[in-house]
């Protein structure tokens, strides 16, 4: 029987995490990684940031990695179930359960009709037609998992979906089931532990700061929640920090990880002024589909 899982369960010592951030810190210092004329931190303070980064990266790739796993078992169980009526609307409920993560399970025709949908708080969206929205376009021709980039869903809001084909006892390709996540709430559910926010001040008791972009440059996640969803290489508010489009653009995109530093405004007791940051970032990702999570602080 599965165990319900919950947000930054993982099977990884902190420890293991640790370790393995200096030696990457002591690894990217001996390549000598140009690091400007910032007066930096010290040693100790990279190798933590490193360290927290580490263990960020280990609990969303494992929750992720956990999604995927239950959404397999739930195209297993369909297998058997088929897509519709009570035991595949069953087979969706214990998808939910299982996984704290979910908003939403369904399973799809394969025309590309939601069939049976169960939604967490919300409403669910059988009978919608969705056969043309590229992911599931594309999912219906492969026939393989998908996992999709940030989307307006049919549902009317912004979610990331995870497609896995059903295939009947025959052999036969019966269409899909789908599970939506919200990549911001996944991701803040996890961030906040490692940043120690205080809730009654609504801060982080540390000196850094997450966010995490998709390979187009789209915030899936920011402290700051007016960024998320804008572009970093398209919307107007970054416009103006050059050192931050180039970072982005020429090194987070194309780099699996790094380290680096970049201008941008800090907002402090309402007031915004220009600040230099420093960073590192690394990769997580399912079935092609990459985020890069990036740890920042303020060094000047």
């Amino acid at each position: 029987m599965n165990r319900k899982k919950y947000p930054g369960e993982r099977l990884l010592s902190f420890t293991s995490v640790t370790l393995v951030a200096i030696l990457l810190f002591c690894s990217i210092v001996a390549l000598g990684q140009d690091t400007g004329n910032l007066n930096l931190s010290a040693t100790y303070s990279e190798a933590d940031m490193s360290s927290i980064l580490l263990h960020f990266q280990a609990d969303v790739q494992g929750s992720l990695t956990d999604l995927d796993s239950d959404v397999a078992d739930a195209a297993q169980g369909l297998s058997t179930t088929g897509l519709e009526g009570d035991a595949a609307r069953e087979v969706l409920s214990k998808l939910l359960e299982t996984n704290s993560n979910l908003v939403e399970a369904s399973t799809f025709s394969k025309e590309g009709k939601i069939i049976v949908a169960e939604c967490r708080e919300c409403e669910g969206s059988e009978g919608a037609d969705i056969s043309s929205q590229e992911i599931v376009a594309n999912f219906l021709k492969t026939k393989t998992p998908t996992f999709s980039k940030l989307l307006l869903l049919a549902e009317g809001y912004n979610g990331t979906v995870l497609e896995y084909p059903v295939i009947s006892q025959q052999g036969d390709f019966l269409g899909g089931t789908s599970a939506i996540i919200e990549p911001d709430k996944l991701l803040d559910r996890l961030a906040s532990p490692l940043l120690h926010f205080n809730e009654s001040t609504q801060s982080n008791t540390t000196d850094y700061t997450f966010w995490v972009m998709d390979l187009d440059g789209l915030l899936l996640y920011d402290e700051d929640s007016s960024q998320i969803g804008r572009n970093l290489l398209k919307d107007p508010l970054y416009e103006s920090f050059p050192s931050l489009l180039e970072l982005v653009e020429q090194r987070i995109m194309t780099e699996r990880s790094g380290h680096g530093s970049y201008s941008f405004f800090q907002d402090t007791g309402g007031n915004k002024a220009e600040v230099t940051k420093e960073c590192y970032w690394t990769t997580t990702g399912l079935h092609g589909t990459e985020w890069r999570l990036v740890i920042n602080k303020v060094v000047q």
